[in-house]
């Protein structure tokens, strides 16, 4: 199976030779400003304790950090929402290292600025067995340091796709999560922090299980 690098970044390649030429310079440009910023440097890091949360799931249960620990050691996905295809591949690709990923003991939750009802939806519709948290308002984005704001230029260019993200989330802002993974141990602790600026680059199940692996009781 191809890796998840490999698939994000033929789907973005393919993207920008599907637009027009001002349209994919107009990507390129927002993508490489975001990087120039330093967009994520402010993220927890391995070694940080990982701040506790409870955020709900889709049938509106609510789901706490610590208490899923006991269960194990848990990869949380910062992801922009189900209407974002590179969100899509990456989710895909988790939901199939799922088994694996079980069988070290770990979960996955997966987190989301979306409303409840859609992130639902997005479950639904990737066929995801793993657990969709909504973060309206970015709450616990924020704690973790990965938020970041669609830069005014790109969000025309959203708008005619249909992705009018003050709407869709219902916050009022563009603001949205970096692609960012964290393995959180079960004392509570970051092991591994991954935080990219670039959309079509996230970190690969395979580095995760790694971890999952070190991290089994002895």
């Amino acid at each position: 199976m191809a890796r998840l690098a490999d698939r994000l970044e033929a789907f973005h390649s393919g993207m920008l030779e599907r637009v027009d030429a001002a349209t994919a310079a107009l990507i390129q440009r927002a993508e490489e400003q975001l990087v120039a910023t330093g967009a994520g440097r402010e993220a927890l890091r391995a070694g940080d304790p990982a701040p506790d949360f409870e955020l709900p799931d889709p049938r509106g249960a609510r789901v706490r950090l610590s208490e899923r620990l006991q269960r194990g050691p848990a990869v949380l996905l910062f992801f922009r929402g189900g209407w974002c295809p590179y969100s899509c591949i990456g989710l895909r690709a988790w939901q199939d290292a799922l088994p694996e990923i079980r069988r070290t003991g770990g979960q996955v939750l997966a987190i989301s600025p979306q409303r409840v009802h859609a992130c639902s939806e997005t479950a639904e519709r990737g066929m995801l067995d793993f657990t969709v948290l909504s973060d309206q308002g970015n709450r616990v984005a924020d704690q973790y340091g990965v938020t970041y704001e669609v830069p005014e230029e790109m969000r025309p260019f959203y708008q005619r796709l249909g992705h009018d993200l003050p709407k869709v989330n219902g916050t009022g802002d563009w603001r949205v999560p970096l692609p960012a993974s964290f393995i959180v141990s079960r004392d509570g602790r970051i092991a591994l922090a991954d935080v990219k600026p670039r959309i079509y680059r996230r970190l690969e199940p395979a580095e995760a299980l790694e971890m999952l692996r070190e991290l089994q009781p002895a």
